[in-house]
């Protein structure tokens, strides 16, 4: 009787080692609410204002990473039209909150617009674009 007591007794310490050392990598199961960026990528070092859009759900806490930057927008239930004027670089534009970030597919931005710092509009769009990711801070 105490050898099947001892072998339930290893088979139960055998399962809860093998449990905790495949459960140990710390990843959260559900979902990670958290902070996406959105990145410009210009040919031009004299923009001085954009318009773009954002599609994906529940975008929520809206922010210029340049404050120096002045943004107008409006949103809807899952698009969000925005205006950004002021000196713009390449890099990390804006920066919003969502309540998933691993589901960071779900967003894309797009530019409709881009003038110089004079207020012209550009006659092309080739060679600008927006990506849409998480932010590592």
């Amino acid at each position: 009787m105490k050898q099947t007591n001892i072998a339930q007794v290893a088979i139960v310490a055998a399962s809860l080692t093998l449990g905790l050392a495949c459960g140990g990598d710390d990843e959260p199961t559900g979902p990670v609410s958290g902070t996406l960026v959105v990145e410009l990528i210009t040919p031009a070092a004299d923009d001085g204002a954009i318009v773009l859009n954002i599609i994906g759900p529940n975008i929520s806490d809206l922010d210029l990473v340049d404050q120096s930057s002045i943004m107008f927008w409006i949103e809807d239930a899952s698009e969000l039209r925005a205006v950004i004027v002021g000196g713009l670089a390449e890099g990390e534009l804006l920066k919003f909150t969502v309540p998933d970030v691993k589901n960071v597919g779900a967003y894309t931005a797009t530019v409709f617009e881009v003038a110089d710092l004079t207020n012209a509009l550009r006659s092309s769009l080739v060679g600008y674009g927006l990506t849409v990711k998480e932010s590592i801070n």
